[in-house]
């Protein structure tokens, strides 16, 4: 991790956090999903494999009131299906029954109160909650957990091995509130954090780990959410972390439910640093990762350009080291139609890379944040107090690369931590990712050997190209030339000659512009593997090329593996750079073919309007 000062308490206590983590994870094991499981999944377990390729995984959503109709009678018949349904599809399955409001109204009559909250948003669907920690509600609640459990961990090991994880719920909601509203009996409170809601959510815990883990059978991997840190790094649940890594053996899930619902969100700088080294070339404590697509597609910011914001929420949760991408019915059946189905691909492809010994292939895909947190790189001296309120220190660092393209289209959501509460591109926020996103492909120096761009060709218009939000590029007038990339530790070993293959995406802005890419040959310099002539049409490009004497130990300038370099005084322009070991045995999807007419040029002049606040954009329940 870099060491970088940050303006931000709860940064700081969540960076703290990781020294806890380390100290605790040599009891830990490799969580038990296979890789093969990770990328995109179906979250509402209506789609046809077939007919969506992509899909790697769906889930079994039931509620309690379903299956258990009547006291103590369990119908598992939706369950049984949808097992079966992921075994004949070869797809992977995870679990969750819903409880809470979607109990069986007969547990009323058998002692467990009935509480009412002055919620009205949620009235059609939850007009009244049990009381969860009532004796009643706990008795019948084991009951219905230990049944799904002993029929779960009955299935013969070709449908046990179909099932990925089992998701903890102790709420309404996978995101482990009790209630929606307040009860209009206090009595019946139970606020989140409140220690008779902290000692239900645990009993429930070891409930779900007796249940699934312990005993005769294959033991099944739990997620959990709210556990350690809230959406924005803050350590608030620090008892459930100190609980799940004491009574569990093995690694285990964790739900970030907004990772993969665009870039540029606050928080997500604090949330990367501190889970990505368990979830990316873990050593110790090894978790997965769920987040999910819900209605924020329909809202105002994801329609400014749908395949341009898929992508790089695609490629913002593959930097976080997202696992599971739960995507929602809409935006699954409409991914075709609306272009932007290849970054279901290009997820899958990264999601499952964990280790770089065993990774087929790298990525690096060129981006800068300007983050308003960062006080080191944005003194206060220069540009004001840090604080996430403060809107005037943001736009001006914004302004310090407007040159390149840096804009905030929205400054009343600089500190928004959702993308449905913004309707413009920022560059600039506080506690945003600052550096190049990626997996196992870094840039060396990247801010003194290259500059950073945004907007290529224009403001953002619903016909841009997907690769025009970022990028980087040669600046020859301040001596930036060349740009310098190195593969993580491990991914190629030996000094032995390898087949690679090698991608750019370049952006076509001058005719007659000259460069070449370089990589390491294991003798003194680097060897051409590419040579490029632009001719000015102003469009993206993707350059291949396979080699087959790559030793890629780090052995050029800087330590590098490749280099772009500059052979002329014309600037060109870079966004994605990626590595494939060996041969491309089958062609990679096109990002290209279905998306909207013209996407592959950029878009033309044009202004954002001035922001309207948002209206919720359908936003399912977080499950």
């Amino acid at each position: 991790m870099n060491q970088i000062e940050f303006k931000a308490s709860g940064l700081a206590r969540s960076l703290s956090l990781i020294g806890l983590m380390v100290a605790c994870s040599f009891a830990l094991v490799q969580a038990a999903p296979p890789p093969s499981s990770f990328g995109v999944w179906d979250r509402d377990g209506d789609f046809d494999a077939a007919e969506y390729p992509f899909l790697k995984g769906t889930v079994y959503n039931d509620s309690w009131k379903r299956i258990e109709k009547k006291p103590g009678v369990f119908d598992w018949s939706g369950l049984d299906a949808a097992v079966e349904k992921a075994v004949q599809n070869k797809m992977y399955l995870y679990l969750a029954v819903a409880a809470g409001p979607s109990s069986p109204d007969w547990i009323y009559e058998q002692g467990v109160p009935k509480v009412f909250t002055d919620d009205t948003k949620h009235e059609d669907k939850w007009e009244y909650y049990p009381y969860y920690v009532s004796p009643a509600y706990k008795t019948y609640y084991e009951r219905l957990i230990t049944e799904f459990g002993k029929h779960t961990r009955s299935y013969p090991a070709e449908k046990q091995e179909r099932i990925a994880f089992v998701q903890v719920k102790s709420g309404c909601t996978g995101d482990e509130v009790g209630y929606k509203g307040k009860p209009n009996e206090s009595q019946y409170a139970l606020d989140k954090s409140s220690a008779e809601w902290l000692a239900f959510r645990l009993w429930n815990f070891d409930l779900h780990v007796k249940t699934f883990q312990e005993g005769s059978g294959k033991p099944i991997d739990l997620l959990f959410n709210c556990v350690a840190a809230n959406q924005r790094g803050d350590p608030v649940y620090m008892r459930e972390w100190d609980w799940v890594t004491s009574h569990i053996k093995g690694g285990f899930g964790i739900k970030n439910g907004a990772l993969s619902r665009g870039h540029h969100m606050s928080g997500e700088r604090t949330l990367n640093n501190l889970w990505a080294p368990y979830l990316i070339d873990p050593k110790g404590l090894t978790l997965f990762r769920r987040s999910e697509m819900d209605g924020t597609w329909k809202g105002e910011f994801y329609q400014l350009n749908l395949p341009l914001n898929f992508y790089w929420g695609a490629i913002n949760a593959l930097n976080g080291g997202q696992s599971v991408w739960d995507v929602n019915k809409g935006s699954l059946t409409a991914s075709k139609e609306g272009g932007y189905d290849y970054s279901f691909y290009f997820f899958n492809k990264y999601a499952g890379q964990i280790y770089p010994k065993t990774a087929t292939d790298a990525f690096c895909a060129l981006h800068k944040g300007l983050d308003g947190g960062d006080t080191m790189a944005y003194p206060e001296a220069e540009f004001g107090k840090a604080s996430p309120n403060n809107t005037d220190r943001m736009l001006k660092i914004c302004e310090r690369f407007a040159k390149y393209g840096a804009c905030a289209d929205d400054p009343d959501a600089l500190n928004e931590r959702a993308s449905s509460g913004k309707a413009g591109f920022n560059d600039v926020g506080w506690d945003i990712w600052p550096d190049n996103y990626g997996r196992f492909l870094y840039q060396i120096d990247a801010d003194t050997t290259s500059v950073p761009l945004w907007r290529v060709g224009g403001p953002i218009t619903p016909t841009s190209s997907i690769y025009s939000r970022f990028a980087r590029g040669f600046e020859h007038a301040s001596g930036k030339d060349t740009m310098f990339f190195k593969l993580h530790e491990g991914f190629s070993q030996g000094n032995e000659p390898k087949v690679m293959t090698m991608t750019i995406v370049w952006y076509d802005k001058t005719a007659g512009s000259t460069w070449k890419f370089d990589y390491d040959a294991g003798k003194e310099g680097m060897k051409t593997a590419l040579n490029v002539t632009g001719k000015g049409d102003k469009q993206w490009h993707h350059e291949r090329v396979t080699v087959e004497d790559a030793v890629l130990r780090q052995g050029g300038t800087k330590g590098a593996d490749f280099a772009l370099v500059n052979t002329d005084d014309k600037d060109d322009i870079f966004s994605l750079i990626e590595v494939h070991r060996g041969k491309l045995e089958t062609p990679d999807i096109s990002d290209k073919a279905p998306i909207p007419p013209e996407a592959g040029k950029a878009g033309k002049s044009g202004k954002v309007k001035k922001r309207k606040k948002n209206l919720p954009p359908e936003n399912e329940e977080s499950e």
